[in-house]
């Protein structure tokens, strides 16, 4: 819980990759009133997920956010290199 966080980074990560799963374009407001996070929580967790290919943004009109559903969500991703860690480590 670094930087004014209520909860663990990654917790607010799981819950914004959840909340956003479906792939559908949304706002980091709506996300806000969707799950218990502050924007301030949000904005961090999709600037995670946005640089680490999970998410991307687009500035036309609104700024507005989705998931890409096609690959891994993060938790999927962390436990793939924990496993390739485990068997090559």
């Amino acid at each position: 819980m670094t930087n004014g966080c209520r909860f663990p980074r990654s917790d607010v990560v799981d819950g914004v990759w959840l909340a956003a799963a479906d792939g559908r374009w949304r706002s980091q407001r709506g996300l806000a009133h969707k799950t218990r996070f502050k924007e301030e929580e949000i904005t961090a967790a999709l600037h995670f997920l946005v640089k680490y290919g999970f998410a991307e943004w687009s500035t036309a009109g609104e700024e507005r956010f989705r998931m890409i559903t096609y690959g891994p969500s993060p938790f999927e991703a962390v436990n793939l290199l924990r496993a390739v860690a485990i068997e090559f480590g």
